[in-house]
């Protein structure tokens, strides 16, 4: 189970962090706490054990010179928004190892008469090589599982590089050369196209099956996607992400042509509908409208924190919103081949499918190689090629 907050000196440390200028780092292991009663600071203090070993297995002290602290000898509300400062920038880390994740085998029932009293019946070659061949006991049919290729042209392999190769950041033209020079196939660029839409529209539906198990803290930036727009030369739009800290999982991403409240609150109440967690704190840039928007999506007047948002100064003082930085980074080592989008719905097709792709394809430094997907233990084994793997499920479900 997630931890959420229940502590009411935890709580107000919160309260604390959600406030500009409120935390000064004086120090590697100092800090400035701003009193929420009166105008003046409280020093925060972290010592570590002098023993080398001590410090694998204890603890480090806290010390604040606030009244509460000194007087009761407890982890008082300054210390508190210290150490959630420190989670949010990442300089506390967790124990975040991903769960057993199980191995997902798609089940062979009969196409005909969808019995499962079927027996292997030799295999069968093609151009791509040897195919399992299955017969229904039941009505006497004959079949093979159709693992997502089924009647196309070219191969699941080459079909499969032309979608990793694409959310690498090359373009349909340089895609298309790749494949003529290495692979000595020749693919026209609009079935490029062609296989990228059906595909993701096949891997969209999979992947709203499952739950993701995230942590309490998440990060929500916006950036920009050029939309080509008749009668206007430059048009842009907004794209809405928002991220787990613990896992890197992304929890949505949404498009708008504005930056208002109604279009802060659409990943927010997407993010809802893919986990069951209420985050502790939400961060973000000083854009105003998420204050109201995380506000009207997550907390009544009768819950234990009225508004959980986390507003940055800037993208230097810690804690920042650097891991929302280096997504957009990726979203804009794609755009930036593209030119621009046609449509508003290529837009929502494309943000989709880079969600797809950097939650179960990409592997991520941040959490030793793995996917988002495995940090969040969505019960899916994607080995070898993911993108074939991912689209044999998906086509059997």
């Amino acid at each position: 189970m997630i931890r959420q907050i229940t502590n009411p000196r935890e709580l107000r440390g919160l309260a604390i962090l959600s406030q500009p200028d409120t935390i000064i780092q004086t120090g590697k292991n100092e800090w400035d706490v701003r009193s929420q009663s009166k105008d003046a600071y409280y020093q925060v203090i972290r010592t570590f054990p002098k023993d080398r070993k001590a410090r694998m297995h204890d603890p480090p002290s806290w010390i604040c010179t606030c009244p509460d602290h000194t007087t009761r000898n407890v982890i008082c509300k300054h210390i508190h928004a210290v150490q959630l400062s420190l989670k949010i920038a990442g300089d506390v880390k967790e124990k975040s190892t991903p769960a057993h994740i199980e191995e997902t085998e798609q089940k062979v029932a009969c196409p005909a008469c969808k019995s499962a009293n079927v027996v292997k019946r030799g295999i069968r070659k093609n151009g791509y090589g040897t195919v399992q061949r299955y017969g229904c006991n039941e009505c006497g049919y004959r079949f093979v599982i159709d693992k997502g290729f089924c009647r196309m042209k070219f191969s699941p392999k080459t079909i499969t590089l032309t979608l990793d190769l694409y959310f690498k950041g090359l373009s349909q033209r340089k895609i298309a050369d790749h494949l003529k020079q290495f692979e000595n196939t020749s693919v026209a660029q609009p079935t490029i196209l062609d296989w990228i839409k059906k595909y993701l529209k096949l891997l969209s539906q999979y992947s709203e099956k499952y739950k993701a198990d995230v942590g309490n803290i998440w990060h929500c930036d916006e950036t920009t996607v050029f939309i080509k727009k008749e009668g206007k030369k430059k048009y842009y739009e907004w794209i809405w992400n928002l991220m787990d800290s613990k896992t890197r999982y992304l929890l949505a991403c949404q498009v708008t042509e504005t930056r208002y409240v109604k279009d802060a609150r659409k990943p927010l109440k997407r993010a809802k509908e893919v986990t069951d967690v209420k985050p502790d704190a939400i961060v973000t840039d000083g854009l105003p409208a998420y204050k109201e928007a995380i506000k009207a999506e997550f907390y009544g007047l009768n819950d234990r924190v009225q508004n959980p948002h986390v507003r940055l100064k800037d993208f230097e003082t810690k804690p920042n919103n650097n891991i929302l930085e280096r997504l957009n980074g990726t979203f804009r080592e794609r755009t930036k081949v593209m030119r621009s989008l046609d449509t508003e719905m290529a837009a929502t097709e494309f943000v989709t499918g880079m969600q797809i792709y950097y939650n179960y394809i990409r592997p991520h430094q941040g959490i030793g190689g793995l996917t988002p997907a495995q940090m969040a233990n969505i019960p899916i084994n994607l080995m070898g090629n993911r993108w074939e793997t991912m689209i044999g499920l998906a086509s059997g479900k």
